[in-house]
């Protein structure tokens, strides 16, 4: 695996606390509320494809800038499953009441959209209003999670592609279930055919940026293997699962009012931890626009 060290030479405009030796950074000595010279950006964009996930505290945007922000990262795109921001339709809110019983969404491991035939590229979060405790994000690296497999397994896994849905999210498996997301932040009442049409994905793609290669799969839209039934694609996809979420591959992302954190949906999988029962929480995300992973 090929582990990250800061390298102080790399970065003098901004201060790079990385969160450990594999995925996740935070950034200091940079306000995100005005357009960054050319300079500062390109090592704010060199730490993202270094670390994966980048989260700067203290930074109080407006929706305006928050927008501004994150057009710097590409093109922004629509999230119909998503509610947004009066009047921000690019940005969408992620939201739990106090007393909301629903389900957490996300709260298994999973990059965002990947039934898209040009899943998201990133994510630009807001922390808008946060519990004093709880409510943290997990990531952890598919970069790590392929470059830790035996080299025969990667071999079988670079010929595969797999077959993703949101028939869990709001397809007729969701349905099945008879139990209910957060009203706050999903549309369950999407289009159940949409909602189980099937696109295919590579199992292994390459980064567009790093040229790294990582593992793309995930356990909330993979449906099986391509060419294989559920059943005999199954016992591999549970295995990669597992391996994917070992301890040393993730990191643990605490959040704080005005935090904003950018992670990158196509070698880092997240995950919310839903510990925050009789506590709010509301945060706003933009999405940028991804190519179709090959």
């Amino acid at each position: 695996m090929t582990a990250i060290y800061d390298n102080p030479l790399k970065f003098s405009r901004i201060d790079v606390r990385p969160a450990n030796g594999t995925i996740g950074a935070e950034i200091r000595g940079v306000d995100l509320s005005s357009p960054l010279d050319d300079e500062t950006w390109a090592e704010v964009r060199q730490a993202f494809h270094d670390y994966l996930v980048i989260y700067f505290p203290d930074q109080p945007l407006t929706h305006p800038q928050h927008l501004a922000f994150s057009q710097r990262f590409g093109e922004l795109m629509d999230m119909p499953q998503l509610h947004a921001v009066d009047g921000f339709g690019q940005i969408h809110i992620i939201k739990r009441d106090a007393d909301d019983d629903g389900r957490v969404i996300g709260e298994n491991w999973h990059a965002d959209s990947t039934y898209f035939e040009r899943p998201p590229a990133a994510v630009v979060m807001r922390a808008v209003t946060v519990p004093e405790f709880g409510g943290d994000t997990g990531f952890l690296s598919m970069y790590a999670a392929y470059e830790t497999l035996s080299p025969k397994l990667r071999e079988l896994l670079d010929t595969l592609n797999v077959v993703h849905s949101a028939t869990r999210i709001y397809g007729s498996a969701y349905h099945a279930q008879k139990r209910k997301f957060s009203a706050n932040n999903a549309k369950v009442d999407l289009d159940i055919e949409a909602g189980d049409r099937e696109t295919i994905h590579p199992a292994v793609c390459t980064h567009p940026g790093s040229g790294r290669r990582f593992l793309f799969v995930n356990q909330v839209y993979v449906q099986r293997f391509e060419g294989m039934t559920e059943a005999e694609s199954q016992p591999l996809l549970r295995f990669l699962y597992e391996h994917c979420a070992r301890f040393e591959n993730t990191c643990r992302v605490r959040w704080q009012k005005d935090q904003v954190l950018i992670w990158d949906n196509r070698c880092a999988m997240h995950k919310a931890i839903p510990d925050y029962v009789g506590r709010a929480r509301y945060m706003t995300r933009t999405t940028i626009a991804g190519e179709r992973p090959r």
